[in-house]
């Protein structure tokens, strides 16, 4: 936290001023510094700059104190919102490491803190500042090709009586850039060193840090024992060892069912026999980003103190196509002893979720909610803004969209019904591993869905074994130069709305 502050000095490397389009600059706003103002105000007038959203313009005043003003757009004010406010925090800080500037100053519109309250304003732009600042860049030989870290950042107009709130803010925004950019930082490391093993160590590192949190590992042996034969197929063309990660965080009251977090940790996914074309094998070491993004939950709640009870199941492992893998037509039984037929070896992700879904009714949920860089299809259909959300539950979609709608996370309800479960069943077996509805593979998020919805069912009953939903992560990793607010790699999707949930 001492990277941040609050403070009336415009003494700076560079200060950000964002404008909205179409406002002149307000007399209030650098009111302690007319000459500044004038200055801005000119430029404003020429239309060099006008407000549009994430433009930029880079003024010399030729003072001391403030050298440069960077003027960021931020739209129309009417189009304000959380998203578009992160966006222009994250493309300002950017913006100024590329000129290796470190010390800054930003001032924070009225309009901000009026439109999210001050604490929400506080930890929205702290969160932004934290993911923008962040790169990954610690395997360049060079140190002069590597990002500078910010070392201070100061926060202007932010009048007496909103300080306290505001460092609220500020201190829950540290907190959640930290467990966010560590959960990045996990998926963008390379498969080499990114290993099932390193991933359980990671869990196993929370739990030192944090007593609250409660870490257990299975290997092989114990995944055998309970029969988890479809995570061990999936697991067995590779040379490393799997892992079946357990976290538990107990922050509710013991007799409180807990919220169970299910994510895919495929640490690296070359689609096993069925075997990828190279262009598409390329970022599949992201193929993990559903069990880091479970971890980065369970970290973030557990630092935040949230009062809820919440079990973290990772099933970790590579699918890989070596002399032991498992082939197309071969048939695994799930721990609850259902059959699966394989109809392709690149559709490994659910066959290790079913395992672990099915291992969530140990635990007897109040929910259950999975995490899974399931399938291109969600991508085809969303691209990479937005992940797709299935559940039947309209109570945890209702609350899912509007967790998200308020930290700037997008989310998309996408279908489950009946054509979708009719096209996973097998003539050998109790399901098959692919289907589709249409004969084109069509579908495919949503056969995806469906497969997985069958075991969470109760199969005694035939009812479902809790509430549950499925979050295919299809904008969870940004390739090519990233975006103009944050970088290439992954981008930590869906904690900061997790939080927003389980709060």
């Amino acid at each position: 936290m001492k990277m941040y502050t609050i403070t009336d000095s415009l003494k700076s490397e560079c200060l950000i001023l964002p404008l909205f389009e179409g406002e002149k600059l307000s007399k209030e706003t650098l009111a302690h510094d007319e000459t500044l103002s004038a200055g801005i105000a000119r430029a404003m007038e020429l239309e060099d700059f006008e407000g549009k959203k994430l433009q930029t313009t880079l003024l010399y005043t030729g003072e001391k104190e403030t050298p440069r003003v960077l003027l960021i757009g931020l739209g129309k004010k009417k189009d304000l919102n959380v998203r578009t406010w992160k966006h222009a925090v994250g493309a300002s800080v950017i913006f100024l490491q590329g000129k290796k500037y470190t010390s800054l100053a930003m001032v924070i519109p009225d309009d901000v803190t009026k439109l999210f309250g001050t604490k929400k304003a506080a930890r929205q732009t702290v969160l932004a500042v934290g993911l923008a600042s962040y790169a990954f860049d610690e395997h360049k030989s060079e140190k002069d090709a590597r990002v500078d870290p910010l070392k201070h950042l100061a926060f202007l107009n932010i009048s007496g009586n909103e300080k306290r709130a505001w460092q609220s803010g500020m201190e829950e925004g540290d907190v959640l850039s930290d467990a966010i950019n560590d959960t990045r930082h996990l998926a963008n490391t390379p498969p080499t060193i990114m290993t099932p093993v390193f991933l359980a160590k990671a869990a196993q590192k929370v739990g030192k840090i944090l007593p609250s949190v409660r870490v257990s590992i299975l290997g092989k042996a114990e995944a055998k024992k309970l029969g988890m034969g479809c995570f061990l197929g999936v697991a067995q063309g590779s040379a490393l060892p799997p892992q079946f990660i357990i976290m538990e965080y107990q922050g509710g009251k013991k007799t409180e069912k807990p919220t169970v977090l299910v994510g895919k940790g495929i640490t690296f996914d070359s689609g096993g026999l069925s075997l990828k074309p190279s262009a598409y094998m390329t970022d599949m070491k992201f193929d993990m980003l559903g069990a880091a993004t479970v971890l980065g939950t369970i970290r973030a709640a557990a630092a935040l103190g949230i009062k809820k009870n919440i079990v973290g199941l990772m099933p970790a492992c590579e699918n890989m196509p070596g002399g032991e893998s498992y082939r197309p037509d071969d048939i695994l039984v799930n721990m609850e002893g259902k059959t699966v037929e394989i109809g392709n070896t690149d559709a490994e992700g659910r066959l290790i979720l079913c395992d672990a879904l099915s291992y969530a009714k140990k635990f007897h949920p109040k929910e259950v909610i999975d995490f899974a860089t399931l399938t291109g299809a969600c991508m085809v259909a969303l691209g990479n803004e937005r992940s797709g959300l299935f559940s039947h539950d309209t109570s945890m979609v209702e609350k899912m969209m509007k967790s998200s709608e308020e930290t700037g996370e997008q989310l998309w309800h996408l279908p489950l019904g009946e054509e979708y479960t009719e096209a996973i069943k097998s003539e050998v077996a109790d399901v098959s591993n692919v289907g589709d509805v249409g004969g084109r593979g069509y579908a495919g998020a949503s056969t995806a869905a469906a497969f997985l919805e069958f075991f969470t069912k109760n199969f005694e009953t035939g009812e479902s074994a809790y509430p549950w939903a499925h979050i295919d992560l299809s904008c969870s990793y940004y390739g090519g130069k990233g975006k103009p607010w944050i970088r290439h790699g992954a981008n930590g999707f869906g904690i900061e709305t997790m939080i927003e949930y389980l709060s």
